[in-house]
């Protein structure tokens, strides 16, 4: 075909060729030449026959182990990468196209700057640089690409340098793991295990209440009861009466208070809903119109109307409640209780402050008792020490905090910090 080109065209060849050899073995040639005239006519044709055969073999072996490499790579769940001196991505295989939404021809020639977050882009070229410059690889690092979209994805990346065939460094490869699913998993199993750790403490601090108050009353009782069978007068003997029935009651109170509490600790059948915080604030507002009205209470609800957080009804309400009852149980005696509730963001969540004017609480003193079963801090007869405690629970079991800022004789703000993105 070359030849009657060559003839009949004029035209020059250069081409590979296998020929059959004097021994019948087929060989690879690199067959280049072209036609000589004379007086118009083809007298001849001048070539030559190179033999390439073992340049050809070695290329086809190059090319088996090129695709061998490729389908390998392809298929393994990694993003795999090759990169020149210049960081510039030489090779790509399946995965890295797959995360990084394009196509191995829009990647080829790419650094990281065309495709990440700057810096994200200049901590990858500074250990790109690192391996080339020392030879060392970087092995089982953990980073984190954030993609030009803004999406961050956490990898487990290795970076090896690559030579050529004369031990020169010509780039390096990179092999990076995708973990986010994982260290999501390790975020879940470190909450759960702070979740545990915190569970536990409150067990072992709710035994201990359990076992002080009951054994304050059953002390109450018996001291009591000994006094009865020691009275003769019948007008001591009807007092002591009175004092039991009143023990009685106290005990009663305080077994419901403690049932409150292993309810909200361990109910586990209450559903969150997405709750406006302004319309409850006003709900419960109106549910104590008349103690308010008693005590000229003034109340500022500037939460935002429109802003909805995810809860469980009861205890929003009742959280609310304690915080409005308690900020006037605890009012300045020379200045009329004024309550300001108000919301803020931080990392789309919400959180709700309740703030006051009234007597302050000395947090140096106080600070880590404030939120403990029957800790009051004022001679307040109405004080039981009960409402805080109960609201921190509560919080705390929809996964929340609560904290307080406080300044004796200004007055008192706290913070519930609600764990739910707000809509």
């Amino acid at each position: 075909m070359i030849f009657h080109k060559a003839i009949h065209e004029r035209a020059p060849f250069n081409e590979r060729l296998i020929i059959i050899t004097q021994k019948g073995e087929e060989r690879w040639v690199q067959s280049a030449g072209k036609a000589i005239e004379k007086n118009g006519e083809v007298v001849k044709v001048f070539g030559t026959f190179q033999d390439i055969h073992e340049q050809v073999m070695t290329e086809t072996k190059v090319m088996e182990n090129q695709q061998l490499l490729t389908a390998l790579i392809d298929n393994l769940p990694l993003n795999v990468f090759v990169k020149d001196l210049d960081s510039k991505k030489i090779l790509v295989n399946k995965s890295e196209c797959e995360y990084l939404e394009k196509s191995p021809r829009e990647l080829i020639g790419k650094t990281d700057f065309d495709l990440y977050d700057e810096e994200v882009a200049k901590i990858s070229r500074e250990e790109d640089l690192e391996v080339i410059k020392t030879l060392k690889p970087i092995l089982g690092k953990e980073t984190i690409s954030i993609k030009k979209n803004g999406q961050a994805t956490n990898f487990l990346t290795s970076k090896i340098p690559l030579f050529d065939f004369e031990g020169k460094v010509s780039g390096l490869i990179g092999i990076s793991m995708d973990i986010s699913a994982i260290k999501k998993k390790e975020d879940q199993l470190r909450n759960l295990i702070n979740l545990t750790s915190i569970q536990n403490k409150k067990l072992i601090n709710f035994a201990h209440i359990v076992s002080h108050n009951l054994r304050s009353h059953s002390a109450n009782f018996s001291m009591l009861l000994q006094f009865l069978k020691s009275e003769d007068n019948e007008k001591e003997r009807e007092h002591i009466v009175t004092m039991l029935t009143q023990a009685s009651d106290n005990l009663l109170e305080t077994l419901e208070n403690l049932n409150q509490v292993v309810d909200i600790n361990t109910n586990i059948n209450l559903k969150k809903e997405q709750l406006n915080i302004h319309d409850t604030i006003v709900k419960v507002q109106h549910s104590l119109t008349a103690f308010f009205d008693k005590n000229q209470v003034q109340i500022h609800n500037e939460v935002d109307r429109n802003l909805v957080v995810k809860s469980i009804p009861a205890y929003l309400d009742s959280i609310i409640l304690n915080l409005l009852t308690n900020a006037v149980k605890y009012r300045h005696p020379n200045r009329n209780p004024v309550i300001t509730l108000i919301t803020k963001k931080l990392d789309q969540k919400v959180i709700l402050s309740v703030s006051d004017n009234g007597l302050g609480i000395d947090l140096e003193r106080y600070g880590d008792k404030i939120f403990g079963m029957y800790k009051t801090f004022h001679n307040n007869k109405d004080a039981k020490g009960f409402g805080l405690y109960l609201v921190r629970n509560q919080i705390e079991a929809m996964g929340g905090k609560i904290t307080v800022n406080s300044e004796v004789d200004k007055g008192t703000t706290f913070n519930v910090y609600f764990n739910e993105e707000s809509k």
